[in-house]
This record gives structure tokens, C-alpha cells and sequence, in this order.
């Protein structure tokens, strides 16, 4: 990104940082610290605490202060009889929120609050990282897209993808999950292949690695990168890789999984263990398609209707017909997938969270349906402005009012009907 930033690219990400980390720190103050509706509670906890598990306590559990496990939602878990501290999350998050963590630390030892790992200075280190990814993530996914379309089109995508769908939550409200660091590695991903020098292998290679262990159900994201390459390149893409460049990114790719694999080792013995323990995906001879994709619990398309306009998008082939294609395929073989697991609903959730590291994959069928409206002339253009200022009002206000969670209530469509027949005069 920096061969393609220019001063006026620095001043509005710098301006844009400030205006989203005000949305967010104004948001969260309202919530208590150690609450569920804390930026630090429950997943968010459990990727998070190899930080200060390293950085400060040496994974010593007595030193860990006592019930902080309880206190953050149980992400993690003090597990007193092996003397260890546990998380089934992997660590790929911490290399990109270590910067914020230290800043907090820092402001924590200087005498800014109690410098245990787990005050607000470093609850309000998740939001300075989550708005800092967001927009490294869209302004490299705008150099992308801005090869494609124009620049009022790509704009008009990243905005649309802000104010229109559950990436908002999960930057501004919520942002100490995975979702908006892998969004960001896959933009990042797709720059790299865009503007690809075979130098840049020694990036692509340990952002692939980092891709797969933040989530490691993401490993088709590498793969849709590498057909992008062939989408623009042709056959000659991997002629362009040099080997000493593939060695070496290859090699620091490995040491991003290394501290994984040394924690691992250490509470169980073994290099590889599936940490999800007794949660599976149950689903996967009955996989819940439409549960995933329209439920009033965190349905995708229920959520976030403006991306039904993206697949339609697809029609018109951006980049090359067949790399649209295999967009649509992953997104039949991912839906699949969370179809498949324990929860379909994902938990305590905004939307199809899982999808959030998929838009700039489904943003190139988002741009090109704007693109195709834009040239249809004025009331196209009037009625399209108006259909996306209604979802985004639907998706802001339906954020602002979330509770964070559906609480003593059947959230679907079955559950709403009885108790609208309930309410009906008898």
C-alpha cells in the first residue's frame, strides 16, 4: 500500500482514524468494563489473553489475577488441577493487536491504570486496533477494486460494506473477535496479488500463514488469492515466483505458527490439538443453509439484504468470468461450512459474522451491481441511492439498538409468529 499512498491518501486515513475511533470509544463507553457487553468479553478474552499471558505474567497461572477468567467471559479458563491458563482460540490476532497492547501497557506502567493485562486501557486498545485494520483493509482493498472500477464506484463499495452490513459492528462495536484482522489480511492478500512483484512472496507467504492461524477454517482465503493471481496473470503466475523469495517467506511463515505449536506442547503434550473440544460440526449431513443465510438470529442476507445486489453483481463478470464463478462457489462451499457447525447462529452474534472476512472477495459482485446502476441513468440511479440509504439506516439503527444478544427469546421465524398470534384479539 505505501508504493500506491500519497500525502492526501495519509491525511484522510489519519482524519478517517479519528472520526472511527470516536464512533467507537464514544460507543463503548457506555458499557462497563467486565460486562458481556465489554469489548473484552467471552471469544474476544480468549484471543486476546495470549498477550498479556505472555507479556506479563510468563503463563504463570498463580500470577494471573484471580478470576479474571470469569470476570472476561470466560474466553479462557484458569484450569487450577494441570496449573495451566487454556484458550481453544489460536493466536494469529495477537501479532497485529501486539503494537496496541504495548501502547497500553506502556500508559498502564507510567501510572495510567492498574498495568495488569485487563483494565480499560486495554479494552480501548481492541477498539484503537479495530478501526486502525478497518481502514488499512479498505484502503487496500480500494487499490484493488480501483483497477477494475472507478473511483467514485470503488468509494461508493467501501462505504456501502461500512454503513450496510455487520462489519460496522465488528470494527466500531465489537472489534476484539478475528473478523476485522482477517478482513484486513485478505484485502492486504489481494493488493499484494494485484500489484505482485516476486518480491513481494516474502509478504504474501507469512500473511497466508497468519490468515490460517488467526482462523484456521480461513485456509480458503490464501487459495482465493492464488487464483486471483491466475485471474490477472494467466499460467505465467507462478513463473514470477523466485525461489530464495518462496524459502524465505515460506520460513516466516512457519515462525508465526511456532509460539501456537510451543503452547500447544506445553498443556497437552502434543504439537497439534483440536481445541475445540466437544464442539463439532454436527451439522454436516444436515447442514442449516437457510438457517445461516435468512433466520432472524444472525442470518446473512437477513442482516445485511444489500449484499444480495453483490452476487447479482457477479453477473457481469469482474476481474474474469471464471474467478466470479469460484466466488460464488466458495461462498455455496463456506455457507456450507457454517451451516455444518454446533451453532449456526454463531452465539451471541450480529449477523453472519463468519462472512466478514469474505467481503473483499464478494465487494468485486458489489461494485460491479453499483457500477451497472450508476449507468443506467438518472432514476436508476435515484431509486438505488435511496434502496442503500434504507439499508443502511436499517443496519445502523438496528446496531445502536442490539443488546449485544438475544436473551429468554426464540429468535425465529416460528417463535415470531406464535407471538404475534398471542398478541392478536381472541
Amino acid at each position: 500500500m505505501f508504493e500506491t499512498m500519497n500525502r492526501k491518501h495519509w491525511i484522510l486515513f489519519g482524519a478517517l482514524y479519528l472520526c472511527g475511533l470516536f464512533l467507537s470509544l464514544n460507543m463503548n463507553s457506555k458499557y462497563k468494563i467486565y460486562t458481556y457487553k465489554s469489548a473484552m468479553w467471552a471469544d474476544a478474552s480468549g484471543y486476546y489473553v495470549y498477550l498479556p499471558a505472555t507479556f506479563i505474567y510468563n503463563w504463570d497461572l498463580e500470577s494471573m489475577p484471580k478470576g479474571m477468567d470469569v470476570l472476561t467471559g470466560n474466553g479462557f479458563y484458569y484450569r487450577s488441577n494441570t496449573k495451566v491458563v487454556f484458550t481453544k482460540y489460536t493466536s494469529g490476532q495477537c501479532y497485529l493487536h501486539l503494537p496496541f497492547f504495548l501502547i497500553a501497557h506502556a500508559y498502564c506502567l507510567l501510572g495510567g491504570d492498574v498495568p495488569n493485562g485487563f483494565t480499560q486501557p486495554y479494552v480501548d486498545s481492541l477498539l484503537w486496533a479495530g478501526v486502525f485494520y478497518l481502514l488499512a483493509g479498505f484502503f487496500f482493498l480500494y487499490f484493488v477494486l480501483v483497477k477494475y472500477f472507478s473511483s467514485k464506484v470503488s468509494i461508493l463499495t467501501l462505504v456501502a460494506l461500512f454503513l450496510c452490513t455487520n462489519i460496522y459492528y465488528y470494527s466500531i462495536k465489537h472489534p476484539g473477535l478475528s473478523h476485522i484482522y482477517s478482513f484486513f489480511l485478505l484485502s492486504s492478500l489481494l493488493y499484494l496479488v494485484q500489484y505482485f512483484t516476486p518480491r513481494k512472496i516474502l509478504y504474501i507467504l507469512p500473511i497466508s500463514a497468519l490468515i490460517v492461524l488467526i482462523r484456521p477454517t480461513n485456509m480458503t482465503l490464501p487459495l482465493m488469492a492464488l487464483l486471483f493471481g491466475f485471474a490477472l496473470y494467466g499460467k505465467g503466475f507462478l513463473s514470477k515466483v523466485q525461489l530464495k523469495y518462496f524459502i524465505a517467506g515460506g520460513l516466516l511463515g512457519l515462525l508465526f505458527f511456532m509460539p501456537q505449536l510451543l503452547y500447544w506442547h506445553s498443556i497437552t503434550g502434543h504439537w497439534l490439538m483440536y481445541s475445540y473440544e466437544n464442539e463439532s460440526f454436527i451439522y454436516w449431513n444436515n447442514p442449516k443453509i437457510l438457517e445461516v443465510l435468512f433466520a432472524p438470529k444472525n442470518g446473512f442476507f437477513t442482516y445485511a439484504p444489500i449484499m444480495v445486489f453483490a452476487f447479482l453483481g457477479f453477473k457481469f463478470k469482474p476481474v474474469v468470468g471464471w474467478f466470479s464463478l469460484s466466488i460464488i462457489i466458495l461462498f455455496g462451499f463456506i455457507t456450507y461450512v457454517h451451516g455444518s457447525w454446533h451453532s449456526p447462529g454463531f452465539g451471541c452474534a450480529y449477523g453472519g459474522r463468519a462472512y466478514i472476512e469474505f467481503l473483499p472477495l464478494f465487494a468485486f459482485g458489489l461494485a460491479a451491481f453499483i457500477q451497472y446502476c450508476i449507468g443506467r441513468g438518472k432514476y436508476v440511479r435515484i431509486v438505488s441511492l435511496i434502496v442503500g440509504l434504507c439499508f443502511a439506516f436499517y443496519n445502523i439503527k438496528f446496531i445502536y439498538s442490539y443488546d449485544d444478544c438475544w436473551h429468554n427469546a426464540v429468535w425465529n421465524y416460528k417463535g415470531i409468529i406464535t407471538i404475534m398470534e398471542d398478541k392478536l384479539p381472541q
